[in-house]
């Protein structure tokens, strides 16, 4: 194994810097770190030094197992939040089974855990609209240091809805539109139709679309709330944006076809968000192929952009520049690759720039900057943890995690019922949270301190 090069000649560097064995960094003589400088090198390492979760939840007993989760990422420091802004409250959902789908009779507890006491879980609602990938929604609401919403069906259980809680109160208040996700200032909610989502694991149960024989109907679209006065208005129908989606004219080909709204983010000011639009269509029963496009609008619905192709797991850097994990041309060669890549919200649906090649994973951005947290799917029974450093163009593994089935080890990919990391920060940037199935005690909640490595990056 290659010994870390502390004292810096010319020469010297040079071969550091394309040695393709592990370096070892140290912080402080307290914990060390290992850098590669490939995501392969991540893949193959044999001697990497990888850093402990730290269970957060209880696993309960044999008899009555619990299960917990936040169930997605994207969190960014402004919208999406798992924390509240003194890093304290942890929030997440308990649920009583796995393994099989989601049914609309599966009750989830809503609570947070408190990291100071001893993470004890103080409960503050139940909720059936909840989905294996997506969980409810849960989040706080930006700017909040007290309010935490999520989605619920109504009491009559026909309509998707969503809760707000006050935690100095103790009251529950009832919105009339489901969530996504709220602006950065806590000011603008914005939701889709889940009724009417058909990529796997993302569907709310129980409640039907009413317009479910309909390609792509103009009753149906993206929504947006306003906080105060519970205003709903539509920003742009499914229909409207066909016609955005195929200029040339509609597809007559729409039979068993379904048209909707999948994601939504907001870029840091709030003024304009991505969203996706599926063009699902029914290849044999109980199968579906979609073409996915993602573009972004103002709060008005108005002055839409093309940003790119088969949109998957993205993260905006700023207003104009978002980060994708997706199969895009590469700037330099031109051909298609699995990798990052940073796009600008300029109409073009052109990548300005590949970060690196990797398979699909889940991005977070660090709030300096400087760091990618991400993570991938099931990889002959592990799943990989990593971050990667914009400024040297070094990866980190944090975590090569067993995916733990059942309570056995599954190397095969388990679909919709699988545990994805969906890693995020907590709002110091010290540590990273993520789900996860590794101690086989199925989906549980779990933190990592990494502050050994943001607090002594690599250096070139």
């Amino acid at each position: 194994m290659m010994r870390p090069l502390f004292v810096v000649f010319p020469f010297l560097l040079s071969i550091s810097l394309f040695a393709s064995e592990k370096e070892s960094l140290k912080s402080n003589d307290k914990k060390s770190y290992s850098v590669y400088n490939s995501f392969e090198e991540v893949l193959n390492a044999k001697d990497a030094v990888y850093f402990e979760p730290v269970r957060i939840s209880p696993v309960g007993s044999s008899e009555a197992p619990m299960y917990h989760g936040f169930f997605f990422y994207n969190c960014a420091q402004r919208e999406l939040l798992e924390f509240d802004p003194e890093g304290r409250y942890m929030l997440g959902m308990r649920i009583f089974v796995e393994g099989r789908i989601v049914q609309s009779s599966d009750k989830g507890e809503i609570g947070y855990f408190d990291l100071v006491d001893n993470n004890k879980w103080i409960k503050i609602g139940e909720t059936t609209a909840w989905n294996w990938q997506q969980g409810c929604r849960l989040q706080w609401i930006p700017g909040s240091s007290e309010e935490i919403i999520w989605n619920d069906r109504s009491d009559d259980g026909k309509k998707l809805i969503s809760r707000v809680y006050n935690i100095r109160t103790k009251q529950t208040r009832t919105l009339p539109i489901s969530v996504y996700t709220i602006s950065p200032d806590g000011q603008t909610l914005l939701s889709v139709n889940f009724e009417r989502i058909v990529h796997a694991g993302c569907r709310y149960m129980g409640v039907e679309d009413p317009y479910k024989e309909q390609w792509a109907p103009s009753e149906i679209g993206v929504w947006k709330m306003d906080m105060k006065t519970e205003k709903v208005e539509m920003l742009m129908s499914v229909r409207d944006m066909a016609h955005i989606l195929y200029p040339d004219g509609l597809p007559a080909d729409t039979i068993k076809g379904t048209l909707y709204f999948f994601r939504e983010g907001f870029n840091p000011s709030g003024d304009r968000f991505i969203t996706f639009i599926k063009d699902a269509r029914e290849t044999e029963p109980g199968r579906t192929q979609a073409r996915t496009e993602g573009f972004s609008m103002n709060l008005d619905g108005k002055d839409v952009k093309y940003l790119y192709r088969e949109p998957s797991h993205h993260f905006w850097i700023n207003d104009k520049e978002i980060m994708d994990n997706g199969y895009h041309p590469d700037p330099e060669t031109g051909n298609r690759v699995r990798g990052y890549f940073r796009f600008l919200d300029d109409d073009t649906g052109v990548p300005k720039e590949k970060y690196f090649d990797a398979p699909n994973g889940h991005i977070t951005l660090h709030k300096s900057g400087d760091w990618i947290l991400t993570d991938t799917y099931n990889i002959n029974g592990f799943i990989y943890l990593y971050m990667y450093h914009i400024p040297t163009k070094k990866f980190v593994p944090l975590g090569k995690l067993a995916y733990k089935l059942g309570g056995y080890l599954y190397p095969y990919n388990p679909g919709v019922l699988r545990v994805d990391l969906h890693p995020r920060f907590t709002p110091d940037g010290k540590q990273v949270a993520i789900d996860s199935s590794h101690e086989g005690f199925g989906r549980q909640m779990y933190l990592i301190d990494i502050s050994p490595i943001v607090d002594n990056p690599p250096r070139n």
